[in-house]
């Protein structure tokens, strides 16, 4: 009896021992970036966007005009999609070129582009996903949310961020992409993620080459805090600012005029390729 009492006690003791291990920084990695993914958003918003392209030296080469629009589904990950389309309305050169994009949690995303020089509906797939969006520092791989399951991760340590000049405490998350083919087709081999500790905002991301050597830095700028239709609080971010370190240029993503859920009237039936070429809004 006192054999099998002692046999109980050494079982329990190894259980609870495994029970407090602490977690691994790949599993507090993946923890913390899959909190990041599963942030509250809004069902549809309807908004005003500004694409700002700086020169080297701070100037700006090009101001571009866009209308935004995003519808949101799905409770479940299996059936959760984000679609966004945008149209821009200047300058001229630009306007009537359009964008197009599905974002899932569950497998790659699909994106679209219309181009009116060519008055074609592109798909965008392979090593189209690391080019230019329209003239910009962001590539058309970084519009849009990264697919969290495309990626390992591992949480790297801690670090403050200064924000609107303000030090926020952020946990600094690596990111690899799980396969050669991701790194390639975005051309990215690394991402550090700035997640500030208590809404989990990413403050910074920085990016690396497939080569592994910083080539860009994304920052927030600014984002809103308002209640989606669910009763849910949602930051959102409405300000972007993507600076190639080896260059030296940036880009700014601004949005303004937020109309969200009911306010903004917006039609669920306008994400198609159809729509690309067609006023929606």
């Amino acid at each position: 009896m006192k054999l099998i009492k002692s046999l109980l006690a050494i079982v329990l003791v190894m259980a609870f021992s495994l029970i407090a291990l602490p977690e691994t920084p790949a599993e507090m990695g993946a923890r913390l970036m899959k909190m990041n993914d599963n942030r509250p958003v809004f069902e549809k918003i309807k908004c005003k966007g500004t694409l700002v392209i700086y020169n080297s030296a701070g100037a700006i080469k090009f101001k571009k005009s866009l209308i935004f629009g995003t519808y949101t589904s799905g409770a479940t990950e299996a059936d959760f999609i984000e679609r966004y389309i945008a149209y821009f309305t200047s300058p001229a050169d630009d306007m009537g070129n359009s964008y197009l994009m599905f974002h899932y949690k569950t497998q790659p995303d699909v994106k679209y582009l219309y181009l009116k020089g060519i008055r074609k509906v592109k798909k965008v797939s392979g090593a189209d996903k690391k080019l230019s969006f329209f003239g910009s520092d962001f590539s058309t791989a970084e519009t849009g949310k990264p697919n969290y399951k495309e990626w390992n991760y591992r949480y790297i340590g801690d670090q403050k961020i200064n924000f609107k000049g303000r030090d926020f405490d952020c946990y600094m998350i690596e990111s690899l992409p799980k396969t050669k083919t991701i790194a390639s087709e975005q051309g990215c081999g690394k991402r550090i993620s700035f997640l500030e500790k208590k809404l989990l905002l990413t403050l910074r991301l920085d990016l690396y080459d497939e080569n592994l050597i910083k080539a860009k830095e994304l920052s927030l700028i600014s984002f809103t805090t308002k209640t989606n239709a669910r009763g849910q609080k949602v930051n959102y971010e409405t300000g972007l600012e993507m600076k190639n370190v080896k260059t030296g240029s940036k880009s700014q993503l601004l949005f303004s005029d937020l109309k969200i859920e009911g306010e903004s009237n917006l039609r669920t039936d306008i994400f198609s390729e159809q729509y690309l070429t067609q006023k929606w809004w």
